[in-house]
């Protein structure tokens, strides 16, 4: 059983089944159990059926076209968009949505750290955003940062945690925030070359050491990574410059130690080798990728694995958004998807850059109470995501129903042998059977005769 709560004043989630095992089919009846007022819900049934077709929720929405911004959403269900690049010029604005992403309201012009583009953000336990490092172009020159910059305002103000952090000025990097809240920096690229180090903070950013000075996986920039509810984290595709060639990776690999130690999950997934995509954990673990770039492409598909990245579905080779990269994901508390931004290289030096959003439902359910049936043999763990205002608990039942093969159809009975019928016997009567009465005939005809005889 996996859970947590993300806030003070969010509800606890919980659940029962009826029934919570039988034969296939088997239609079963969920009830919610939750505690503290939840608002909604949003369930997950074990068959993990994606439905690909997108919403497009804004054309415009309000902030510049843009890429390589970064995206954290508050315990609250608002969302914060930050920085990024536009057609010629770095930003750092703050910009913020209340309504999943429909519209959006100016927070901060210019905020106190400098503009930027392939940083990385975060929002702590404590409900403080962390962004950090980056890529800013002078004029005359590239210039990475290894800042780090705090948030306990929703994004209005700004407090400098470090001007430089233990890890090298870069670009490119993923960070991931633990059940423990510690903060982790994987990856990137600084003026010397792609990085595949982990560093770890105790302490919101302000001092960092060093978990591993080279992981298992090769270095990389523009890669993704995600926490499942395990607690494990999964890291994923990205790129690598040797001598002005560039490859690029669609390998998955996999820490269960906070990054110490990684396992390969996949040296090939099944999407194509990428880098500058986006990657989403779902609530009951699953993970979807999509978006990015080769040297010869932009994508627009999404792919969908149950395993902790082992094996992979594509769930569509084309999503209803426009292909791209350096777009932004992120997961809001209903369990829906959010894709923002990014852009597609149109050739001769020329980008599009986009500012639309989109989302995508992954829930099986949004209703309370629903019923759910079971159609093939197996075993189906079971997760409730329970929310309201103040935020979200997720809960997850493993191998709670339990369906097995359909019983055998009854052979029906063999037909029963008819008994003989018995044929009734009859006495025949003299007049029908003379024969056989004519010697009873004569016998009393001599006792008549006898008896005639002694009277003379």
């Amino acid at each position: 059983m996996v859970g947590g709560a993300s806030a003070a004043g969010s509800p606890s989630a919980d659940f029962y089944a009826t029934p919570k095992n039988g034969s296939a089919p088997l239609a079963v009846a969920f009830t919610d159990a939750s505690t503290g007022d939840a608002s909604g819900w949003a369930w997950y049934f074990g068959e993990q059926i994606i439905d690909p077709e997108w919403t497009e929720i804004s054309t415009d929405a309000g902030w510049s076209p843009r890429g390589g911004h970064s995206m954290v959403a508050l315990s609250d269900g608002s969302i914060l968009l930050m920085g990024g690049i536009e057609d010629g010029a770095y930003t750092h604005d703050v910009w913020r949505s209340e309504d999943a992403g429909t519209t959006w309201s100016l927070i901060a012009d210019a905020p106190r750290w400098p503009p930027r583009v392939s940083h990385s953000s975060l929002l702590l336990q404590d409900g403080s955003i962390l962004i950090m490092g980056g890529l800013f172009w002078d004029g005359g020159q590239y210039l990475d940062y290894n800042d780090v910059w705090r948030s306990t305002t929703k994004g209005a103000h700004w407090t400098k945690v470090t001007d430089e952090a233990a890890w090298t000025a870069r670009d490119g990097l993923t960070s991931l925030l633990l059940h423990d809240g510690s903060i982790l920096v994987m990856g990137g690229w600084d003026r010397t070359g792609q990085k595949n180090d982990v560093w770890r903070s105790n302490n919101k950013g302000i001092s960092w050491s060093q978990i591993s000075y080279r992981a298992e996986w090769p270095a990389r920039t523009y890669h993704s990574s995600l926490l499942l509810p395990d607690g494990s984290i999964v890291l994923m595709g990205g790129y690598v410059e040797d001598e002005g060639e560039w490859s690029y990776y669609n390998d998955v690999w996999r820490s269960t130690d906070n990054g110490a130690t990684w396992i390969e999950m996949t040296s090939d997934a099944g999407w194509s080798a990428r880098d500058g995509h986006t990657s989403v954990a779902l609530p009951d673990g699953s993970i979807l990728l999509m978006g990015g770039r080769d040297d010869d492409t932009r994508y627009n598909d999404l792919w969908l694995s149950t395993d902790s990245g082992a094996t992979w579905t594509e769930i569509t080779p084309e999503a209803g958004w426009h292909a791209r990269d350096r777009q932004d994901s992120l997961l809001l508390p209903d369990g829906s998807i959010l894709v923002t931004g990014g852009w597609h290289y149109d050739g001769n030096d020329e980008f599009t850059y986009f500012n639309d959003v989109w989302r995508l439902e992954t829930a099986s359910s949004m209703i309370q109470n629903p019923s759910h049936l079971y159609s093939a043999p197996g075993s189906y763990s079971v997760t409730l995501r329970a929310f309201n205002a103040a935020g979200f608990s997720t809960l997850t039942k493993g191998d709670f129903i339990t369906v097995t093969d359909p019983a055998p159809p009854e052979r029906p009975a063999p037909p029963a042998t008819p008994e003989p019928e018995e044929t009734p016997v009859q006495t025949p009567t003299p007049e029908e059977s003379p024969v056989v009465y004519a010697p009873v005939l004569l016998m009393i005809a001599g006792l008549i005769l006898c008896a005639m005889r002694k009277e003379e």
